[in-house]
């Protein structure tokens, strides 16, 4: 078993932070990859302390349900069926709408003022995004993030005793790039924060397989506390991959983090896609391997709200400032 992955499971005998030392943020948060669920089909994922059904209708539109039938309780995701774009509860076959309002009853009567709890669901970039909030619509968007071209994502996920802060404070936290994952920094990064969303790049110097030294610019885009995206262009077939960091809250102090790569290239045709391909499992297995070294610390790292910043640490103390604008007023975490 890889090193990195023996401090995750078993920490030398280290506990777990398991202190709920910050609230649930709102925002939006992956569930999923849009492949994973066919027309006709349910599929039931974690989001906050709440299950979500999933459901997509025979036109393709995917929807993200509550996960219990209004009429006596059962849960849509173990007793439902899709077929068109209804849905039927199996204790009693009540049919809904995926829309919400309940169609009819096997009684033959009266049909009643009963619907679906329904959640916001985005699909961009093959990830399916649900909205977690207090109320009402969503307070932003996440981006659009094209998918002509590109490999289907492919991702890997893990349970981890961390919070989406403390997850996604890693894309700016550039003194850990060298010191954690050996990383050569080619010049100093950059990071700005606009409304819901933080971007900025760095250079990096590696080697990889077959193709030697590799100085490749890296971007990033972090949306709110739970998407993360990172691309970056290679030097040789218009190549450029994609890599999405996706913390998603499931509990207090409870996270499933899910990493993701695609790629894409000039070229058209078969050769382009085989090309693609290969590109996609190469930096899957790059940063696969890369991300392991963060899971012992998220799972056991506790959240220091005042931390002895140094220089070359990269701006936390702004990023901390950024992120509570994605928790209630009344559930502000202690300022830094």
């Amino acid at each position: 078993m890889n090193r990195q992955l023996r401090l995750f499971r078993d920490g030398r005998g280290a506990t777990p932070a398991r202190e709920a030392e910050l609230p649930l943020p709102d925002g939006w948060f992956c569930v999923g990859l849009g492949h994973e669920i066919r027309p006709g089909a349910l599929l039931t994922r974690r989001l906050g302390e709440e299950d979500v059904v999933l459901a997509r209708g025979a036109s393709g539109v995917l929807r993200a349900l509550r996960p219990h039938c209004p009429h006596l309780g059962a849960h849509l995701g173990v007793m439902g069926a899709v077929s068109g774009e209804e849905i039927t509860c199996g204790f009693h076959r009540f049919a809904f709408s995926l829309d919400g309002p309940c169609l009819r009853t096997p009684y033959g009567r009266g049909v009643p003022r009963a619907a679906l709890g329904t959640l916001h669901v985005r699909e961009t970039g093959g990830l399916v995004l649900v909205w977690l909030g207090r109320g009402g619509a969503p307070a932003w968007e996440p981006p659009q993030i094209p998918v002509e071209g590109w490999q289907r994502p492919r991702a890997r996920m893990y349970e981890v005793a961390s919070h989406p802060q403390q997850m996604t404070e890693n894309v700016i936290d550039f003194g850990h790039l060298e010191q954690l994952h050996g990383a050569t920094l080619a010049k100093e990064p950059e990071a700005s924060f606009d409304g819901p969303v933080c971007t900025g790049g760095f250079q990096v110097v590696r080697t990889l397989p077959r193709l030697g030294r590799v100085t490749a610019e890296y971007t990033f885009a972090v949306h709110g506390l739970g998407l993360t995206v990172i691309e970056s262009a290679l030097p040789f077939a218009g190549a450029r991959t994609r890599f999405f960091a996706l913390p998603t809250p499931v509990g207090p102090w409870r996270t499933q983090f899910r990493f993701a790569a695609t790629a894409t290239t000039a070229s058209t045709g078969l050769a382009g896609a085989l090309g693609a391909r290969l590109l996609r499992e190469v930096f899957y297995a790059i940063h696969a391997a890369g991300s392991l070294p963060d899971l012992p610390v998220w799972q056991y790292q506790r959240y220091r709200p005042t931390p002895r910043l140094a220089p070359g640490d990269g701006p936390i103390g702004r990023y901390r400032r950024w992120a509570r604008q994605f928790y209630p007023a009344d559930e502000q975490h202690p300022a830094e």
